[in-house]
């Protein structure tokens, strides 16, 4: 039986065939376990960075919290006694309230073409209805 039997020697394109087959397959495996190996890596990062904004978040208001609190006027009042600094509040007769102009006086401003309007809105005095929508602020004097 043997004598039956060819033996065929091997072709080189067969042979180049199948080496290049097996590299490919060989070479898409790693990048894919590579891929993977990538994204979990990324992942556990991510974790990390989410914790670390979580625990900078809870941060920020507690001293948010803390601030609101410094704030308060029970607190400077006591800190200022604490301190001896001698301030207080200011009395009635030491506050100024100054008026912002409103939309009168920017018309006042803006120069006419027109003499005549422009005499008109010079004399035209203030009503009480431009004179509400004007806000006062408090400056104090010492």
């Amino acid at each position: 039986m043997k004598q039956n039997r060819k033996r065929e020697p091997l072709r080189l394109g067969t042979v180049a065939r199948s080496l290049i087959g097996c590299m490919c397959v060989a070479t898409f495996g790693l990048l894919y376990v590579y891929g993977k190996n990538r994204i979990n890596r990324l992942g556990d990062e991510v974790g990390k960075r989410e914790a670390t904004l979580a625990a900078v978040e809870k941060r920020n208001t507690m001293l948010a919290a803390q601030l609101a609190q410094l704030k308060s006027p029970a607190v400077l009042e006591q800190r200022c006694q604490q301190y001896n600094l001698g301030l207080v509040a200011p009395k009635d007769t030491q506050v100024v309230r100054v008026y912002e102009p409103g939309s009168e006086w920017d018309a006042q401003i803006v120069k006419s073409t027109d003499p005549v309007q422009a005499t008109a809105t010079k004399m035209k005095a203030p009503t009480a209805a431009r004179a509400k929508k004007s806000q006062p602020k408090e400056m104090v004097r010492r």
